[in-house]
């Protein structure tokens, strides 16, 4: 069966960049990745506290630190990824060492009036791993690449001269390279832009490689009164290095190349609270605000094609336009989407010893807003501004708000050591309920305990499921193709307490 989606995307009129809706899951859809520890446990920390990751998850879990911390992790990734694109599958690997977190906890356990305890903290951590790997090819029996091309210079209805001038990332490549051309009427005036490739059998592929993370860096207090109630709050900064290698070809007619990045910095907060109901029973709720995030994006483009063998470049066109101004950079910002989590942990003993827990059961739910995800220009052009409001109209009507599930336990063994086990599922972000993605993680590890020192142990193991979009076009549907990805994370960590 084709699977086809009508995706009315605007023709963006910009001279340069564009964002587009597959950004918001770049930004908000993705797996834990806290602390060994909180990544065993499926990242179902939000009732627990007492760990690194609390300032990033509900920062009122640092009022459970009586002493001091240092903690250092690393983590190597294993992603293989499978696309299936007009029944032809493609799968490729690739491997990648990173830095998970690295911060200090600074606590007083001294008891000022109400409260038992206190505790600031500045961490580091990774929130999404960008190094990923993936291609595609098939026999394409519906559309070719270069047809949105055509459909931008259709709805922008650009003069021959625009075409040729103006979209030097994409359009005007094409069109110098002959691979677009416009449709005149009696009188000379152009109607349409159509692509000059025969549709029907066209040997694609296409192959992507991305780089980079989601940062984020934290500055976290936490306290509790009387052990009864814990209060915190995080400051973040969220910190995105993200680029992108893109190659698209049909056999017989053309190369395409695209390089991209992405840099972005922000703000955000997180505010939380943690209820210890019995000694044996905790509840959580914990609010992350949007996160504003200011980018600056650069682009280059080439292509290969027969009218042009030895290739078309945007700095070619750069040269051959001086009079134009082409930026070197665009600027714009976005917010993230809203969570909201609903936490829960039970703690239960040994029979024999009903005073010494043995472990616990926890639980998060989540609440995230992608919907809510909202793109702003910083350009005060009209056009630009216009289009950022077609592509919020867009996001709002193609994802929906959903809930993320996560549960985790521990288990002490002796004395030093403990097992945990954690799970977690992320629903569909998509309104349209032919796109069957999800992620869902299993993980687990071991973990040794002194009273200087500690080691964490994690393997986590995440099978996603999405969709991808080779490419969009305005004047009829999209193919998008079948993507699964399996991602197998080693996870270890050291610790100091002082």
């Amino acid at each position: 069966m084709k699977k086809i989606l009508l995706f009315s995307l605007v023709g963006f009129s910009l001279n340069a960049f564009a964002q587009d809706p597959d950004d918001v899951l770049k930004y908000s859809w993705f797996a834990p990745h806290g602390t060994p520890r909180s990544n065993a446990l499926g990242g179902a920390m939000g009732s627990l506290g007492g760990d690194m990751s609390s300032s990033h998850i509900n920062p009122a879990g640092l009022g459970f630190y009586k002493s001091s911390e240092f903690l250092l992790t690393s983590k190597f990734s294993n992603k293989t990824n499978s696309v299936d694109y007009f029944k032809t599958n493609t799968s490729v690997s690739s491997n990648k060492i990173n830095l998970g977190n690295l911060g200090i906890v600074l606590a007083d356990g001294r008891k000022k009036n109400n409260w038992s305890s206190t505790a600031f903290s500045i961490s580091y951590t990774q929130v999404a791993d960008y190094n990923n790997h993936y291609g595609l090819s098939g026999k394409n029996t519906y559309s070719s690449f270069t047809e949105k091309f055509a459909d931008q210079l259709y709805d922008t209805e650009s003069s021959l001269t625009a075409a040729q001038q103006n979209f030097i990332y994409g359009s005007s490549l094409a069109i110098q390279s002959n691979l677009v051309t416009p449709i005149f009427d009696k009188n000379g005036d152009i109607t349409d832009y159509r692509t000059t490739i025969p549709i029907g059998n066209l040997n694609q592929k296409n192959d992507v490689v991305t780089k980079g993370g989601y940062n984020e860096l934290a500055f976290g207090w936490g306290g509790n009164i009387e052990d009864k109630l814990y209060l915190g709050a995080s400051f973040t900064l969220p910190m995105i290095n993200f680029s992108k290698t893109n190659y698209f070809g049909e056999t017989g007619h053309f190369d395409f190349y695209e390089e991209s990045s992405s840099k972005g910095f922000g703000l955000g907060a997180k505010f939380g609270l943690i209820y210890k109901a019995q000694p044996f029973l905790r509840f959580g709720f914990t609010y992350h605000t949007p996160q504003l995030i200011s980018f600056r994006d650069a682009i280059s483009a080439d292509m290969y094609s027969n009218a042009l063998p030895n290739g078309l470049s945007s700095y070619d066109l750069m040269n051959n336009f001086k009079n134009n101004f082409y930026p070197a950079s665009y600027d714009y910002a976005m917010t993230t989407p809203s969570k909201a989590i609903v936490s829960s942990s039970y703690f239960f003993a040994n029979p024999s010893k009903p005073t010494q827990p043995l472990g616990f059961i926890s639980a998060d739910i989540e609440w995230v807003t992608y919907a809510g995800t909202r793109f702003y220009s910083n350009d005060n052009n009209q056009d630009v501004v216009s289009y950022y409001n077609d592509l919020n109209y867009i996001i709002k009507n193609t994802y929906q708000n959903n809930i993320n599930i996560k549960i985790g336990s521990e288990v002490k063994l002796n004395g030093n050591w403990m097992a945990r086990a954690g799970s977690a599922f992320y629903g569909s972000p998509y309104k349209d309920a032919g796109f069957k993605a999800s992620q869902f993680v299993l993980s687990g590890g071991i973990g040794y305990r002194t009273e200087k020192h500690f080691i964490d142990l994690t393997i986590m193991n995440t099978m996603v499921k999405d969709a991808i979009f080779p490419y969009r076009l305005t004047e009829k549907s999209s193919y998008y193709a079948d993507f699964k990805g399996n991602n197998l994370m080693f996870n270890i960590g050291y610790g100091i307490r002082f």
